[in-house]
């Protein structure tokens, strides 16, 4: 009995797909189009706006008030205390 010969692996030319569906949904959206991309503009709006209201403005606010008081600086002043005991020891001798 005659065996068949092993398999082969032979090389496959692949052909990249058109792309029709792309434009296709890029057609269908066209319309739609305006508020999308204001939608877009108002995430983007909150989350700048979030960002500030949550880190810049704190910031904002401490620079302000250090140049609206400019007046009333706080003093640090150093109070050194000492404490002198004294004991006067009598001995027999």
């Amino acid at each position: 009995m005659c065996e068949p010969d092993p398999p082969v692996l032979t090389p496959v030319v692949i052909e990249p797909r058109r792309r029709e569906l792309l434009p296709a949904i890029r057609d269908d959206l066209a319309p739609f189009m305006p508020a999308i991309r204001g939608a877009a503009q108002l995430l983007a709006m909150a989350a700048v706006a979030e960002f500030t209201a949550r880190y810049a403005a704190p910031a904002i606010v401490d620079a302000a008030k250090s140049l609206a008081l400019p007046a009333q600086q706080k003093q640090v002043i150093l109070i050194e205390e000492h404490t002198t005991t004294r004991r006067k020891i009598t001995m027999a001798s």
